[in-house]
């Protein structure tokens, strides 16, 4: 018997904890009727609290605001998740493989696979300086070639009209790119367009594409859509909450778990 603040409190702090949830799961853990939590959801979505979704929300967030190099760096969150799905990925890697790579959080926590690794005769071609770096003792089993183009310093990556240019003119065995947002209704997107368009022409000029994607970026949307058909999307865990009978037919999905 709560009061609606204090209900709706509680609402934000799971929201805070999960990401996401169903009408129905909010029902049982607060011990109220759902049309109540419809009613909680209604009100926290006209204060710009949560984002109001099909059977549930999930918490709010800027469909625009991407986050800074530095900020990925030093943000341990989903750290484990990242370095399980790089794990799952560095398998599909094989000696003489050209790869394109951005910059991305997780795909970084593969470069540190590759360089810890024993692939041999890899060639990488990526947009990222910390790959670079990662990558300097790897020696004769990994040439690496860095994108040449406008230099974002906020986040820490090459891109621009140069760097396009250059991605159209190649061809790789596999390219492995980062994402913010899996969504049903809008599909895979990110808050800069100058990424999606970097990212879209990495899949364009691969063989085979491999998004890697936490969990917490499934039922997210951004400001830019990335245009790909990709062939595998590999993601940490499967979660009850989360519908991915969509993707079906449309990609692998992989889960590192």
């Amino acid at each position: 018997n709560m009061f609606p603040e204090e209900r709706q409190k509680k609402i934000i702090g799971i929201l805070d904890e999960q990401k996401s949830v169903r009408v129905a799961e909010l029902s049982k853990m607060l011990e109220t009727s759902e049309v109540t939590i419809r009613r909680d959801l209604e009100e926290l979505d006209k204060q710009n609290k949560l984002i109001r979704i099909h059977g549930g929300a999930m918490s709010a967030y800027s469909v625009g605001k991407a986050i800074s190099a530095p900020e990925l760096i030093s943000n341990a969150k989903c750290i484990e998740e990242k370095r399980a799905i790089s794990k799952l990925a560095y398998e599909y890697i094989d000696d003489y493989d050209t790869i394109l790579m951005d910059s991305s959080s997780t795909v970084y926590e593969l470069v540190k696979l590759i360089a810890a690794g024993t692939k041999r005769n890899l060639i990488i071609v990526t947009t990222s300086p910390l790959a670079v770096t990662a990558l300097k003792d790897k020696g004769d089993n990994c040439k690496v070639i860095m994108l040449g183009g406008e230099f974002n310093y906020t986040h820490n990556t090459v891109e621009g009209y140069m760097a396009a240019c250059l991605i159209k003119d190649m061809r790789a065995d596999k390219c492995f790119f980062g994402i913010n947002g899996i969504d049903e209704s809008f599909g895979y997107s990110t808050p800069r367009p100058v990424d999606a368009e970097m990212k879209t022409l990495m899949a364009a000029s691969s063989v085979h594409s491999f998004m890697l994607a936490d969990s917490t970026k499934f039922g997210k949307s951004y400001f830019a859509k990335v245009n790909v058909e990709v062939d595998y999307i590999i993601t940490d865990a499967r979660l009850e909450r989360v519908s991915y009978s969509w993707l079906e037919g449309k990609t692998t999905l992989l889960f590192a778990e």
